[in-house]
């Protein structure tokens, strides 16, 4: 553990990267650390004892990441180049150490975890473009952009552009925006920032951001032969056969949804809410009544975590995560249409008599 630890503290000082445990640990596997060496005293290079190792680090401690929601639903049917974007303002009145920059965009794909991170000097719509320009031409690699509903995004004439210069999709979470992949790298982002300046000092944080992305890029991706950097168009397939553990992906991307079911004893083993029942939404997950969700301002223990109008169980599916190591149950709501948004967690049966009523009579409706 003594030479991964002054090369811990040697990129830190000098590259000003605060390296992970899946980097040491790949670091150390590399180097031949992993095993103990001549000196009795020195601990071998473990998954374990790096961790601890961390985990004793003064400047890492305040930058840890409370737990989230463990098990989303995928996105759509995976192709390459799909990418998460949002911007993350980042120390903003310290923008005069750092070139009047105040955050950074950052763009993620779905399934490498690839990151592209571009300071930005505000949310506006030319930084915007800047930003996306540099992050296109950089990538050679994107298809889709996912983000959420962004005053600069929202703009038609924006997405337009970006289709027409650029060929790319655009498309808008409606919900969960706190739980997807840009917001979490984000989070990332500004926890390595910060662990290295917390060591190092001082306020200047933009010429942390390319070795930290470039040393993040060059990892490689668990249960396959590629880094990140490496998949591309050309490669995706073989590259998503290893990641899934499938022989032929392509044909896999059909399964990634099942139920509900004929067999009504199974829909009720497997689902906790019936067709038809009256339920309400958690005020973080509603985006259409403006009544009824979280504003930015509003606290959950001043108004409660659920709203109080009612709504309709219309639709029921299990729907694979991105690992496929799992199904989650999702429904969809009459009133916000047809799309399986709504995570069990997120609904609350409604009072009253009326779901006993609605079970009887809608739970065979929609089965397949």
């Amino acid at each position: 553990m003594e030479k991964l630890k002054k090369y811990y503290f040697s990129r830190l000082s000098v590259d000003g990267v605060s390296l992970s445990p899946r980097q040491l640990w790949q670091y150390a596997k590399s180097k031949h650390l992993t095993k103990t060496s001549d000196d009795s005293a020195d601990l071998p290079a473990s998954k374990k004892n790096i961790d601890l190792f961390l985990k004793s680090q003064s400047h890492r401690t305040p930058f840890s990441r409370a737990d989230r929601v463990k098990h989303f639903q995928t996105v759509g049917v995976p192709r390459a180049g799909m990418y998460h974007i949002d911007y993350g303002e980042f120390h903003k009145d310290w923008s005069g150490s750092n070139k009047g920059f105040t955050g950074f965009l950052v763009a993620v794909e779905n399934f490498t975890n690839r990151l592209f991170v571009e300071p930005c000097k505000g949310k506006g719509t030319a930084e915007w473009l800047r930003a996306i320009q540099t992050f296109v031409e950089l990538t050679r690699n994107v298809s889709v952009i996912f983000s959420d509903r962004d005053s600069v995004a929202t703009s038609t004439a924006f997405r337009d552009g970006i289709a027409a210069k650029y060929k790319i999709e655009w498309n808008f979470l409606k919900k969960g925006n706190k739980s997807y992949l840009a917001e979490r790298y984000i989070g990332l982002v500004k926890s390595r920032l910060s662990q290295t300046l917390n060591y190092r000092g001082g306020k200047k944080w933009i010429d942390l951001v390319p070795p930290f992305v470039v040393e993040y890029n060059k990892e490689k991706i668990d249960g396959t032969s590629y880094s990140r950097q490496s998949v591309t168009h050309a490669n995706f397939l073989h590259f998503i056969s290893q990641l899934l553990r499938v022989d032929d992906p392509e044909l896999g991307f059909n399964g990634f949804k099942v139920g509900p079911f004929v067999t009504e004893r199974w829909n009720k083993k497997i689902f906790k809410f019936n067709l038809g029942d009256r339920v309400v939404v958690a005020r973080a997950a509603n985006w259409k009544d403006g009544d009824e969700k979280l504003g930015q301002f509003k606290k959950v223990s001043m108004l409660g975590g659920f709203g109080h109008k009612n709504y309709t169980i219309s639709g029921r599916q299990l729907r694979s995560t991105k690992a496929r190591d799992r199904y989650v149950e999702v429904y969809s709501l009459a009133e916000f249409g047809s799309s399986m948004h709504f995570y069990a967690k997120e609904l609350k049966l409604a009072g009253g008599d009326n779901n006993n009523n609605n079970n009887n009579n809608n739970n065979n409706n929609n089965n397949v």
